[in-house]
């Protein structure tokens, strides 16, 4: 089994370490993201544009004005201004022929634009549902937030009206729940059903994960976490916050960041100029500039050089 890699930047140019700190990826690319399903999306120093396999092979080179990351065995690509997808042999699976392309479901139906409206599609680019939405949001356990004229409502993947058109903001359903506002001024969780678990009650919220979903009250302005019975489980105190990630949340606090647990207890300070989420047992932070990685306990596995505390 390959060993999981992190993108990790030095001196302007991108490489990657495993979980050790090791740099097994040379940094001298102008541009890469983190590995997704086995292919990382690189921009090389000759100016190719593709990905990599774990080996650090360019798979897949293609002339495209964008190429996002895989997800599952499709990405999307764009060329002279239209949308379509490729497989990880780099073969055109989708035709380009889209305006825009907000997603594909896990079963394969995307979510695309033409002339200005959103349908649905099969994975020949065949209509499921003909283009009649100003926007259609990514499919999230099997329900994608929909919207006509001012209003949203959520649709399955055969575009059927599952909950109706009453809310004027919309967020995924994420474990159960889904975050929306009937009124742009207070917010709520909503769960299959459409009935409200959580009350719009707040000023601002975040999808729910592992449990937690961020608040923020309009008169304090910071930000806490409640459970899914709305009690308040971190009290708000933060600039912002992270969903949690294997246990950890990624906090702003004082204009520089740091990581806590779910009891809102730190794991590391907020001494960092920023802190992305954890990911496959790592959290990428910068301070000063310079990129590095610490496991769970708190622990560089990969140190800035100029870090000195």
């Amino acid at each position: 089994m390959n060993q999981h890699l992190y993108v990790l930047k030095i001196n302007n140019k991108y490489g990657f370490i495993n979980d050790q700190g090791d740099i097994v990826v040379p940094a001298v690319y102008k541009s890469a993201n983190n590995f997704h399903d086995g292919l990382a999306q690189v921009w090389t120093k000759d100016n190719k544009k593709g990905y990599i396999n774990s080996d650090n092979k360019l798979v897949i080179e293609l002339e495209a004005d964008y190429l996002d990351d895989f997800k599952g065995d499709l990405a999307i690509i764009s060329m002279a201004g239209k949308k379509g997808c490729i497989n990880k042999e780099g073969n055109i699976v989708i035709p380009v022929i889209f305006d825009r392309i907000n997603g594909i479901s896990e079963s394969g139906t995307i979510i695309g634009m033409k002339n200005g409206l959103m349908g649905l599609y099969n994975n020949k680019g065949e209509v499921i549902t003909e283009p009649q939405f100003k926007s259609i949001q990514a499919f999230s356990e099997g329900l994608a937030a929909a919207k006509k004229g001012d209003t949203y409502a959520y649709i399955n993947e055969q575009g059927e009206i599952v909950i109706p058109f009453q809310f004027t903001s919309c967020g995924p359903f994420k474990e159960g729940y889904a975050e929306v506002s009937l009124d742009h001024d207070t917010y709520g969780f909503i769960d299959k059903t459409g009935e409200f678990v959580i009350p719009p009650t707040y000023y601002q919220l975040k999808n729910f994960s592992e449990g937690l979903a961020a608040f923020r009250l309009k008169t304090a302005g910071k930000w806490g976490f409640i459970n899914q019975s709305n009690g308040v489980i971190i009290k708000p105190k933060f600039q912002s916050v992270s969903d949690f990630s294997e246990g950890i949340s990624a906090v702003e606090l004082k204009d520089s960041y740091g990581y806590v647990d779910k009891q809102g207890k730190w794991i590391v300070k907020n001494i960092f100029s920023t802190a992305d989420s954890f990911s496959n047992g790592l959290g990428l932070v910068t301070y000063e500039g310079e990129w590095g990685y610490l496991n769970r306990s708190g622990e560089w596995v990969y140190k800035p050089h100029n870090f000195n505390r």
